[in-house]
């Protein structure tokens, strides 16, 4: 028992005892809540009297150059302004009264109608030479621009028992077909050949 005694007198000793709290060195006061920064309370009815005043002033002046566009200012024409024009009118459109035709003369032939008369009958006799040998020179030169049409070469032959085809001038043609203003006849395996105007062609594949 006084084993077990010793060791409860150990731990008892052993045991730290809690220290007292300290005291704060002052107390504890509340935070004072930060002042707005802004316009006095006596300021914002002088704000609203402004802000009205020029958005009157703005809107009167939209109106009135509204109004002004609606609006044109009207001319005004006198009486005595408009009587000087139509008089002015009827003047320019009148005929003097001083002009007089004699219609009982008769009319003299002058010296430039005689001169002009060998001149027409030469512009006449010219004018049909001329359309006599315009369609003389137009056939010659429709003949001379006529087209020279290319010479045929055949690059390639896709044979097969029906329908074959073959390549003519870079395009590909049919039996039946037009190229070169002449007929496709018949597609061989290594021939090809074009009736032209009645005179047949073969062409063959250079090796």
């Amino acid at each position: 028992m006084s084993l077990i005694n010793d060791a409860l007198k150990r731990a008892t000793q052993a045991q730290p005892s809690n220290p007292a709290a300290p005291e704060p060195e002052r107390p504890m006061q509340p935070v004072e809540q930060a002042r707005a920064v802004g316009l006095p309370v006596y300021f914002t009815p002088v704000l609203l009297f402004i802000i009205c005043g020029a958005w009157w002033f703005l809107l009167r002046g939209w109106e009135a150059r509204r109004q002004a566009g609606l609006y044109p200012p009207v001319v005004t024409v006198q009486a005595r302004e408009l009587a000087k024009l139509a008089a002015a009118a009827g003047a320019a459109q009148s005929t003097p009264a001083n002009r007089h035709f004699k219609l009982d003369q008769p009319a003299t032939p002058s010296v430039a109608s005689a001169a002009s008369a060998p001149t027409e009958a030469q512009a006449k006799e010219t004018a049909s030479t001329v359309g006599a040998e315009v369609p003389v020179q137009a056939a010659t030169v429709a003949h001379d621009a006529a087209p020279i049409p290319a010479p045929l070469k055949l690059q390639g032959i896709f044979y097969r028992p029906t329908n074959p085809s073959a390549v003519v001038n870079s395009r590909t043609v049919f039996v039946g077909d037009i190229i070169a203003n002449g007929k496709v006849k018949a597609i061989d395996r290594h021939s090809v050949t074009i009736d032209l105007g009645g005179e047949t062609k073969v062409l063959t594949l250079e090796h």
